[in-house]
């Protein structure tokens, strides 16, 4: 497949609203890279049980077979002992002296053995390139991957009901990447030139908030993020927008103070391109 749309969001609900509504549709989804596992995305995507748990089973019977024969041989057939008056010159006789043993190699088995298919499976093997995409699902971001068969309008109308951070139309035969970014504040990938935007926090509360964060980036290597002060509901946030829904508590006072850190961005960037400001003090500009 030559061509693809590249979906991307940053809050793993909005992905599963995404899924449903391309599945809804009958729209097929190549591959979906998460930085975590995403908690029912497997069923969304119509995706078959795992049989990892058949396989175990059968592991677990493979070491429980191999303890059985070698501590059969070891300790009754090639060296039997006679250990405190207790001589092993039977199996049945000293199998409960052998449980432990036979407990330890079925885990031992089942476990390692589990690992390695799993790998094999997944062609994951040491120094195998990465094939994400993009970099961001390693951190923050969820890209869904759409294969393109001549229904390219119907997908882009499709995901743009969603809420959208970003898409991207990859076409290898023609080397074309157009990008329609939905995020504010954004700024062209220069030494010259900072990026400055809300990104959250990968850990969240107890009451399932999450801390906002303002992340600055310069060119290619220089990133750090600042708390902006504020806790918000990932579910409720707008990406389009820069700002959290009416659904959330105490909606107007968050956005209120999000207007004032979205002036001070702007006049920091500003301050910034004249020279006036270094790098390392921007946040200071906008944070008070």
């Amino acid at each position: 497949m030559a061509k693809f749309i590249h979906a991307i969001y940053d809050d793993d609900d909005k992905l599963l609203d995404a899924v449903r509504d391309l599945k809804e549709n009958k729209v097929t989804i190549e591959e979906v890279f998460t930085p975590f596992p995403v908690h029912g995305l497997d069923h969304v995507m119509g995706l078959a049980p795992t049989r990892i748990a058949i396989a175990a089973f059968l592991y677990g019977c493979v070491g429980f077979t191999f303890a059985l024969l070698m501590i059969n041989y070891i300790m009754i057939v090639d060296w039997p002992q006679n250990i405190g008056g207790k001589p092993s010159f039977s199996f049945q006789e000293n199998m409960p002296a052998f449980v432990p043993v036979m407990f330890e190699l079925t885990v031992f088995f089942t476990g390692h053995l589990m690992v390695i298919t799993f790998y094999l499976r997944s062609r994951l093997w040491p120094f195998k390139k990465a094939e994400n995409p993009i970099p961001e699902t390693t951190d923050d971001k969820f890209l869904i991957q759409i294969p393109v068969f001549g229904n390219e309008s119907k997908i882009k109308s499709i995901l743009k009901k969603t809420d959208l951070f970003k898409m991207s139309v990859i076409d290898a035969k023609k080397e074309k990447n157009e990008e329609i970014d939905n995020v504010q504040n954004n700024a062209q990938d220069r030494d010259t030139e900072i990026t400055i935007g809300f990104v959250f926090h990968s850990r969240k509360y107890s009451d399932g908030s999450s801390n906002l964060r303002i992340q600055f980036t310069k060119g290619r290597g220089q990133q750090y993020a600042k708390n902006s002060g504020l806790r918000i509901f990932r579910k409720h946030w707008i990406s389009k927008k820069n700002e959290v829904s009416d659904k959330h508590v105490d909606y107007i006072k968050i956005n209120k103070s999000l207007n004032v850190l979205k002036d001070n961005i702007e006049k920091a960037k500003n301050k910034f391109s004249s020279g006036s400001l270094d790098f390392e003090d921007v946040y200071k500009s906008i944070i008070n």
